[in-house]
């Protein structure tokens, strides 16, 4: 049983070689397919584009979240993973995205988020102090 609520995984792509980085299209439907790969439930999907440059979106699954930002004009694009168990393995998807923004180099970082722990701590902390 894992002691954390949700699990991250930040990935940086740089030297982005693909043009479409800039597209509101490819970037939603290269997420979809992504979550598909990984085994991801998508319920909806929110893709934004900046004028002049730069696409951000948020794809919203059972599971949690992804969340993207692009900076064509940087070659580089990143994105945020949160679920909420750390069951999925992504490397397969991380490698397909990789695929798709022929990135040169990717990054990647797992962050560990809501403390079961600290979580309980408060609570005692809390009612400690409604005590007093």
């Amino acid at each position: 049983m894992s002691t954390f609520l949700g699990h991250q995984t930040t990935i940086d792509f740089y030297n982005c070689k693909n043009t479409q980085i800039n597209s509101c299209s490819f970037i939603e439907q290269t997420l979809l397919k992504a979550a598909k790969i990984i085994g991801l439930t998508v319920v909806n999907t929110t893709i934004h584009k900046f004028s002049p440059i730069g696409v951000s979106g948020v794809i919203v699954i059972e599971e949690s979240h992804i969340a993207i930002h692009t900076w064509p004009e940087h070659n580089y694009v990143a994105i945020d993973f949160f679920t909420c168990n750390n069951s999925f393995n992504l490397s397969e998807g991380i490698n397909w995205l990789q695929e798709q923004f022929k990135a040169e180099n990717f990054t990647t970082a797992d962050i560990k988020r809501g403390s079961l722990k600290e979580i309980a701590t408060y609570k005692k902390l809390k009612k400690l102090n409604q005590s007093l």
